[in-house]
């Protein structure tokens, strides 16, 4: 199976700090080649967009080996999206 070229595009935007939160993934990347790519449906894909926290670490694991960035880098998009959600609890 051929990989999506858009995830270079991707892969760039991250490295170079123009995407911050995972969210922002999907401006460039449609969000159904993404879960197809993982093997889940749109509306769980859906579901995990908007909350991030539900992400399991085997999912952000694949989602890197997808963009091909570290496991560091995708998780921190996540993180940074969910302290900015209002599902976030601050102490």
């Amino acid at each position: 199976m051929t990989k999506d070229e858009r995830y270079i595009g991707v892969k760039k935007l991250i490295e170079s700090g123009h995407i911050t939160e995972f969210k922002q993934i999907f401006t460039y990347l449609p969000k159904t080649v993404m879960a197809q790519d993982l093997g889940t449906n749109n509306n769980r894909m859906t579901k995990l967009i908007e909350r991030t926290e539900m992400f399991t670490l085997e999912e952000l694991n694949r989602i890197g080996d997808l963009i091909d960035i570290s496991f560091d880098s995708v998780n921190s998009l996540a993180s940074n999206q969910y302290k900015r959600s209002k599902y976030f609890k601050r102490k």
